[in-house]
């Protein structure tokens, strides 16, 4: 069974949804950046979450973890194969919902919970902001209305990119989400799987 590290709101949500979408079995452990167990050091020596465990396997990026168990644990509609209409985009999507959005804000969380006062509303900080925000017009203006960023049908894309939302709060950018961004979510956030992945303690 999986082992998936886990604290509420961080991106191991996106493991947890995956896998209650798809009904793949899994089981918690506690992961904390700042007191981190010795349990999770070992897995995780980058003490990020999430970290997951599936027999010798070991891996720390939330995506791939996704990607793995599509493809172990599939198939799923939740994964669009390349020969579907919808796949570039898809592929798009499914990263950039970390590399092009979600990873602007691990410095501007640093920043605004760990700087010194002084340093908190730095240049930085005002640069990742923006960033984001840019970023989430994107997703906006590529939805265009529609439910799902991809394919015309819900996938993990929309999983790895609505992430930002449940983690813009921890940013300080949660007010300023794009109004077709937060429709869109909010929509996500009804499906019986999200909710019992979200109460995951």
């Amino acid at each position: 069974m999986l082992k998936v590290y886990h604290s509420q709101g961080a991106r191991s949500l996106r493991v947890l949804w995956l896998c209650e979408e798809m009904g793949v079995p899994y089981q918690t452990a506690e992961a904390s950046f700042f007191k981190p167990s010795d349990e999770f050091k070992a897995v995780n020596p980058l003490r990020t979450v999430p970290a997951m465990i599936d027999g010798d396997v070991k891996m720390i990026e939330s995506v791939a973890m996704m990607i793995y168990i599509m493809a172990k644990y599939g198939p799923t509609d939740l994964e669009v194969k390349p020969n579907e209409p919808g796949y570039a985009s898809y592929l798009q999507f499914l990263l950039f919902g970390e590399a092009g959005v979600a990873a602007y804000g691990n410095p501007l969380v640093a920043t605004r919970f760990m700087a010194p006062d002084d340093q908190k509303q730095n240049w930085t900080a005002g640069y990742l902001k923006t960033a984001i925000l840019k970023r989430l017009e994107f997703v906006g203006q590529c939805l265009d209305g529609k439910p799902y960023i991809a394919a015309d049908r819900f996938t993990a894309a929309d999983i790895s990119v609505s992430y930002i939302v449940t983690g813009a709060k921890f940013a300080g950018i949660e007010a300023d989400i794009p109004a077709p961004v937060r429709a869109y979510v909010d929509n996500l956030w009804q499906r019986p799987a999200f909710q019992r992945a979200a109460a995951v303690k």
